[in-house]
Order: C-alpha cells, then sequence, then structure tokens
C-alpha cells in the first residue's frame, strides 16, 4: 500500500489495512502506539499513531468510515489496491464477500525527515521480519521509541467514560467543526454490539449508525462508552429526545412523539422492553452516568 508518510504531518486516524489477512490482531491494547518502519534501503522509523481498534470490515464499509484515510483518493482506487495484492480482479474484489484486515490507529503523526529514526538490525530488527515486533518502551532500543512520542493516548480510549464537561471540538475556519475519530468511532460501537441495532436487533449494515449518547463535544466523546449502534430512524430520534435508553438499559419513548406528529406506533411498541443487544465485555456498554445524561438533558420525557 501507498507508504503514509506521504500525506505529510498528522492525521486524526487512519486505516491500516492489510489485503490478504483474515485474522484478528492482539498485539496490541487500545491506546497503545504503533510505529511505522520503512523498510530496506530506507531502514527509519518514519512516524506513530495510536491503536484504537482491529475489524475484518466490508470492503465498503471500510472506504466509508475512512475514505482517503485508507490510503487512496477514491473507492475505486482502494479496490484497484485490494483486487493487485489479492491477484484478481477489481469486479472480482468487488462482488466477493472477503473482508479486508484493518488496524485502526488514532491520532497520527508522520515525522520530518529529518527526525526519521534508523532502526536497522542494530535495534534487534532482523531482515526476516516481515510484519510487526514489539518493543518494551521502558528499556533498551524502545525508550529511543518512546522519546519520539509527543502526545498521548487519545482520550476516547482510556477504561471509563465521564460526561464531557465542556465544549472540546475543534475548529476550522473555513468549514466549521471538526469531528475527530469519526471512522473509528462508527467501526469500534458497531463492533461492539456485533453490527446489530441495539433496540431493534437489525443487521442490515448499511441502516446502522453509531449514536453518540452526549452529542460530540470532541475527541474524548468517542469513548466506546458513549456509543450505541442504532437503526438510522431510531438514531436521529435518540438525538432530538424523543426516545432514550435507561441506566437498566430499557428502551423508552417520549409521550412527545404522539402528541408532535400523531404517531410513532411502531416505537411505543418497543417501549419499556430491555435492549435486545449489548456488548459482551462490561467495559464496552454504556455508561449509565451518561445515560442519565441523556434522560435529563435531551430526552422530551
Amino acid at each position: 500500500m501507498r507508504s503514509w508518510h506521504s500525506y505529510g504531518g498528522h492525521l486524526d486516524e487512519v486505516n491500516f489495512w492489510r489485503p490478504l489477512a483474515q485474522t484478528g490482531f492482539k498485539s496490541l491494547l487500545p491506546g497503545e502506539p504503533f510505529f511505522f518502519r520503512l523498510k530496506h534501503p530506507v531502514n527509519a522509523v518514519v512516524g506513530y499513531g495510536f491503536f484504537a481498534h482491529a475489524s475484518l470490515l466490508p470492503i465498503r464499509m471500510a472506504w466509508d468510515a475512512f475514505g482517503d484515510r485508507n490510503g487512496d483518493r477514491s473507492f475505486e482506487g482502494f479496490l484497484a489496491r485490494i483486487a493487485e495484492y489479492r491477484r484478481e480482479s477489481p469486479a472480482e474484489t468487488a462482488l466477493g464477500s472477503r473482508p479486508v484486515a484493518c488496524l485502526i490507529l488514532r491520532e497520527v503523526r508522520f515525522l520530518p525527515e529529518n527526525d526519521w529514526v534508523h532502526w536497522g538490525e542494530e535495534p534487534n530488527f532482523q531482515k526476516n521480519i516481515v510484519a510487526y515486533k514489539g518493543y518494551d518502551l521502558a528499556t533498551g532500543p524502545g525508550v529511543i521509541l518512546a522519546d519520539l512520542l509527543r502526545n498521548r493516548s487519545p482520550a476516547e480510549l482510556v477504561p471509563m467514560f465521564e460526561p464531557v464537561g465542556g465544549d472540546e471540538r475543534l475548529r476550522s475556519e473555513l468549514v466549521g467543526v471538526m469531528r475527530e475519530g469519526q471512522g473509528s468511532f462508527r467501526v469500534r460501537v458497531l463492533d461492539a454490539y456485533e453490527r446489530r441495532c441495539a433496540v431493534t436487533g437489525e443487521r442490515s449494515l448499511p441502516v446502522l449508525d453509531a449514536a453518540h449518547i452526549q452529542p460530540y463535544l470532541g475527541a474524548a466523546s468517542n469513548h466506546i462508552q458513549n456509543g450505541l449502534s442504532l437503526r438510522a430512524d431510531i438514531h436521529r430520534l435518540f438525538d432530538v429526545g424523543y426516545v432514550t435508553v435507561t441506566p437498566d438499559y430499557r428502551f423508552e419513548v417520549s409521550r412527545r412523539l404522539r402528541e408532535d406528529f400523531e404517531n410513532g406506533e411502531p416505537y411505543y411498541q418497543l417501549a419499556g422492553a430491555r435492549l435486545v443487544v449489548l456488548p459482551r465485555e462490561e467495559s464496552k456498554r454504556p455508561s449509565r452516568r451518561v445515560l442519565e445524561w441523556h434522560a435529563s438533558n435531551v430526552f422530551c420525557g
């Protein structure tokens, strides 16, 4: 794939994809650093990012989530490069069901060339290493890598989520509010809910959204405990307060939905029911504090 340093500078997220792998990646925990090393003849560490999540994604979903952060300017180019590695035509790749293995990285930085760190055989990187090698950042050559880190792990990758107290969103003078890490957030949340709607169990991926419980106020808002996998129509009702999820994980519908629109029967049929899908790991389930926040600050009652 095209070398990431060609972007230059900083990216809030990238999809470091592997076209042939069909297994998971368990070498890092969320928030741990992932360094980029260029091969011979450069033999240098040229940047780093922070590991957020690994997933086997449908190719279209990988493009929809990350766009040119996949390393290509267009979906057609992305598809063609995957097909090239797989030695098949782009049409065969597009029609096939084989996913692409994705390593999702946050807060990626590429070093200026004069800051690249020579990393040949001397720091125990033998020529036969073709994939990954781990280092203890507190000892030996790992200390050199630790010195490269210029920022801490992204706020959404800490173990526990607390409702954000102020607006931490980045802004662009020309465009407006910038939403960092949205692709990472979407993939992490949908995977946690086994790519199903938490309320209905719907599995059709094109209509599933990763919803923020407390609206996006900066990168910390992308914590997985601030997320719900919701069908698109339920997501929209959730954002404007016509529905909510209680701290004991039950779906509730406001009386205002009927009063305002003289409709909503399909949603009232779901009222009071416990969520049909929750993450298996307790650490990935919605924060009860942030669900209370939504009930107090957004839900119409």
